[in-house]
């Protein structure tokens, strides 16, 4: 039995998952947590977007702004961790 490109996609999507789920079990959160994550992130959105969205062969303009939306998560991401006090002292009202 032959496995299609689509299952072995959702299989690395699995892996990728399991690797993110032993990071965070680990209890050390930290900047390589953080950055696992983020790029965890990335490489999975890609995955979606390209094989299980099918937009390798959409519109140009239309593939930049989901991959934007993949970049711009991870970089809260991060931002979140180095500054997450700072941010929430000021979007926090009382």
């Amino acid at each position: 039995m032959m496995i299609g490109l689509a299952e072995r996609i959702w299989l690395i999507l699995i892996g990728l998952t399991l690797v993110g789920i032993f990071f965070a079990e680990t209890g050390h959160a930290g900047w390589l947590l953080t950055m696992t994550v983020a790029t965890l992130i990335i490489v999975k959105g890609n995955f979606v977007i390209d094989y299980y969205m099918d937009m390798r062969s959409a519109n140009k303009r239309i593939r930049n702004i989901l991959r934007f939306f993949i970049i711009i998560i991870p970089v809260l991401v991060i931002l979140i961790h180095a500054w997450g006090d700072e941010i929430r002292q000021v979007i926090t009202v009382f």
